[in-house]
């Protein structure tokens, strides 16, 4: 068993019920391949909406002059797949996340889903076990050196490479998703990116098909900043 209390020293906050936060540390993988009745999943679920509101929050009174949509492009960025990765490992949620031993040879402690999914249900735990002031105060903190990134309104990648070929014509990229592999609790997708008059198509893979679809927009902007240079 991982060593909850110091996980706790280092995240500044003690858990009244320790039971939320196994709960919060386990990995789908082990209700299906053990006894373990419980993981992270509802706990992700609740933790999600936390997040986002305490984001939200802070940057309505951050940016008080910023309308709908610098507000929404800020804060996809900070409640990403990669900041929420970066910042479980920097915590070292890795070290206390708990999966199946076949999950661990497929890589599981590193997956960026994983983390992912284990920070949001972190939150919700620790919103169970306390209260939103708390919550509120474990993200401010850690989400703090990603607040001082993020001056200007970041976009997506997506969003970026539609700009730019509605800039030219009246077309939009055109996305195909098929799921190619992984498992039911870590599928992988495919996703394609064709362009209206090019016959180039971009490809790339994600745990998810948004994930997926982000890195083939990557790639296609990619290409359309070598044609420029």
């Amino acid at each position: 068993m991982p060593n909850f209390d110091n996980f706790c020293k280092n995240i500044d906050y003690t858990f009244h019920n320790k039971n939320l936060l196994l709960e919060a540390m386990t990995h789908p993988s082990l209700t299906k391949e053990s006894s373990v009745k419980h993981n992270y999943q509802r706990l992700e679920f609740l933790g999600d909406k936390v997040l986002s509101l305490v984001i939200s929050e802070f940057l309505m009174d951050k940016f008080p002059d910023e309308m709908e949509g610098a507000l929404s492009r800020r804060q996809a960025a900070l409640v990403s797949g990669e900041t929420l990765a970066e910042i479980a490992l920097q915590i070292h949620l890795d070290q206390i996340l708990l999966i199946s031993e076949g999950e661990k040879k497929l890589g599981g402690l590193s997956n960026k889903r994983n983390l992912e999914n284990a920070l949001e249900a972190l939150i919700g735990a620790i919103y169970l076990d306390g209260n939103y002031d708390f919550c509120k105060k474990f993200i401010l903190t850690f989400w703090r050196e990603f607040f001082e990134r993020n001056i200007e309104p970041p976009k997506d990648p997506i969003s970026k490479l539609q700009e730019i070929i509605q800039s030219k014509t009246k077309l939009l990229p055109q996305y195909n998703a098929v799921q190619s592999g992984g498992c039911d609790h870590a599928p992988e997708f495919l996703v394609t990116v064709k362009l209206p008059n090019c016959d180039e198509e971009f490809s790339a893979k994600g745990h998810s098909k948004k994930e997926a679809q982000k890195e083939a927009a990557k790639i296609a902007l990619e290409f359309l900043a070598a044609q420029k240079s």
